[in-house]
């Protein structure tokens, strides 16, 4: 079978609506220009549609005519390659998810281990943004965590206090080793206010804190965060207020 009938016959398969990129082709890596010239040629016979650069998709056929890709699957495919996690939304959108605002911004940030840029697709913008913390399926829950940490004070429409309760109930429902490697995230990735504030909410709950992750912090460093000592009485220990 010639390059250009495996990837008609590959496209003749995909599934409509799924965006998807010249690395679905197993002929890609021996005849990359091969590929992309019946790739090509695919959209310009409209059987495919070019959402971004090197990403295409099959639209489905609705009572109006050609159904476009949807949002939900242009973050999709912002946070996966080849079935592997790389990326994850974090910022407003994970917040709402959270149930920590009411906000869903248009531009949905995505962490990912790579450049930061924006992808406009029309409907939804989202904004890549680089991060060096290792991003796969078991480390997204924790990143989300301490990216809410690092972020408390800027939670749109949402208390400080709204936000540390909510993250100490996270906190508590993980397992003690997901604690451990929360910690070693922080010290490696994060800022000191949101090491502090992880610090403050381990020690409330009564849990294991690494020595290094008070050890790593300046003495001398105050975080203003607007939390009520009276509330939150471990908050001293870590220089917070």
């Amino acid at each position: 079978m010639s390059i250009a009938a495996a990837v008609n016959q590959a496209i003749e398969r995909a599934p409509a609506g799924r965006i998807f990129g010249y690395e679905v082709f197993p002929q890609y890596r021996e005849a990359p220009e091969a590929v992309v010239r019946a790739v090509n040629r695919g959209v310009e016979n409209r059987r495919l549609k070019r959402v971004a650069k090197g990403r295409f998709y099959k639209s489905r056929r609705g009572a109006l005519g050609d159904v476009p890709v949807s949002d939900q699957e242009c973050v999709r495919d912002a946070m996966y390659r080849d079935g592997r996690r790389v990326g994850y939304v974090t910022g407003p959108a994970l917040y709402n998810r959270l149930g920590l605002t009411t906000q869903m911004p248009r531009t949905i940030a995505v962490a990912v281990n790579g450049a930061t840029r924006i992808k406009d697709f029309g409907t939804i913008r989202i904004r890549l943004l680089s991060r060096r913390a290792p991003i796969s399926d078991s480390t997204v829950p924790l990143l989300e965590t301490l990216d809410v940490l690092r972020d408390a004070r800027t939670v749109p429409d949402a208390s400080i206090g709204r936000v540390v309760q909510a993250m100490t109930k996270r906190l508590a429902e993980c397992t003690a080793a997901e604690r451990k490697r929360l910690q070693r995230l922080a010290l490696a990735y994060y800022s000191p206010g949101a090491r502090a504030l992880l610090g403050m909410l381990l020690t409330r709950l009564d849990l294991e804190v690494l020595p290094a992750l008070q050890a790593s912090l300046n003495p001398t460093t105050r975080f203003d965060l607007g939390l009520d000592p009276a509330d939150w009485p471990e908050s001293q220990a870590w220089n917070i207020r």
